[in-house]
């Protein structure tokens, strides 16, 4: 889990769906692999296939089909050739089998020639889409009105990054990138019944979607998002979090050898030999790490907070709300929480769900000045 208000409030806490918004259909497409020589489709009924540039269609048995990238298009060898773009569904709706992920989908599976091969993309509708998030971003045993709120930031997150990797042939992929995706192999009835109770609702600000980022757990504040990407959006300001109830990311120690950290930093372009003390230089208002300065016989450097935890790894440095210190050979940081700690805690939603306010109230206190509505 991650890799999400204050405005109207009481009129808001039971909002209800609105009926337009239900009937209302927005197609995502998914990226989900990218230049692969072949990729194998599968269904447990007939395959329905729709050569885009012939405008032919037809139909394959039921079972697996190899789907290979040819000299000018896609082809199943020895059977069929097809245009650059083919579009593949299953009979009755029923969801589609890629082999290299052993994941179902529902809607479409489009395979799309590209000079470095097969890009595989998913087009699903936005609710079916949500579907196969929320159980990889948030825990659907979790209160109810933590998991709604996850899926209002979900819906308005992919509904803001409609069109984001256009040029690939897709609006958003099925990693951190975007948001996690496994499609129907990852759906869960507690997280369904989250999205379709909340359906069609979005996050707006000055009467368009936010940018709805989360992360796991801030640590006791959440961060403003100028000190993380440059720029300051009106809606993600930092809060106090006072909410998180037995987080395991509440306190966490990471310990490495100077060694490994040294090649990181000389991979990082750093002309670091030999470090033997580690500081943070300048914190945000959170108190997050915005510059960490290393020491050594021939200098000082600095290197942004958020771009040292790139480099160890997000799941390895939690977070950039820690301090550091050289100890013996090892440099020790000992931090809070998990995430960029912009937007939504998901531990803090967990926090005040407990407490019995509802997924509005939530949102409402991680995002400020946003109104909780029908998707425009």
């Amino acid at each position: 889990m991650r890799f999400l208000l204050w405005g109207l409030v009481v009129a808001l806490w039971a909002l209800p769906v609105p009926p337009a918004a239900s009937q209302r259909v927005q197609l995502v497409r998914v990226g989900l692999l990218a230049g692969r020589p072949e990729v194998v489709l599968s269904a447990d009924v007939p395959l329905r296939v729709w050569d885009v540039q012939a405008d032919r269609q037809e139909q394959l048995s039921t079972g697996a089909w190899t789907f290979r990238a040819g000299p000018r298009g896609v082809e199943i060898p020895g059977v069929a050739r097809y245009g650059p773009v083919v579009r593949v569904s299953a009979e009755g709706d029923r969801p589609v089998r890629v082999e290299d992920k052993l994941r179902a989908y529902r809607g479409v599976v489009e395979l799309r020639r590209t000079e470095a091969g097969l890009t595989v993309v998913n087009e699903v509708d936005l609710e079916a889409y949500l579907y196969g998030v929320l159980k990889l971003e948030i825990n659907p045993a979790w209160p109810a009105e933590a998991v709604k709120a996850q899926a209002v930031a979900a819906r308005t997150l992919a509904v803001a990054s409609l069109g984001r990797f256009a040029r690939e042939g897709y609006d958003v992929r099925d990693t951190t990138d975007s948001q996690l995706y496994g499609g129907v192999t990852f759906e869960d009835p507690r997280a369904t019944a989250a999205v379709d109770a909340t359906r069609g609702l979005v996050l707006l600000h000055g009467g368009q979607p936010i940018l709805a980022v989360y992360h796991a757990d801030s640590g006791g504040r959440t961060e403003s998002s100028e000190y993380v990407w440059g720029r300051a959006y009106p809606y993600l300001r930092g809060v106090e979090d006072p909410y998180v109830v037995g987080s395991p990311y509440e306190r966490w120690t990471l310990s490495l050898p100077l060694g490994q950290l040294e090649d990181l930093l000389r991979r990082a372009g750093l002309p670091v030999r030999e470090v033997r003390a580690v500081e943070v230089a300048e914190a945000s208002e959170s108190g997050r790490a915005l510059r960490v300065r290393f020491s050594g016989p021939e200098g000082a450097w600095e290197l942004a907070g958020p771009r040292l935890r790139a480099l160890l790894g997000p799941d390895v440095l939690r977070s950039t709300l820690f301090t550091v210190r050289v100890e013996g050979a090892a440099v020790v940081f000992e931090g809070r929480g998990w995430g960029h700690g912009v937007g939504m805690s998901q531990w803090g939603a967990r926090g005040m769900a407990l407490r019995g306010l509802d997924f509005v109230r939530i949102l409402q206190h991680y995002y400020t000045g946003v109104e909780v509505a029908a998707r425009p």
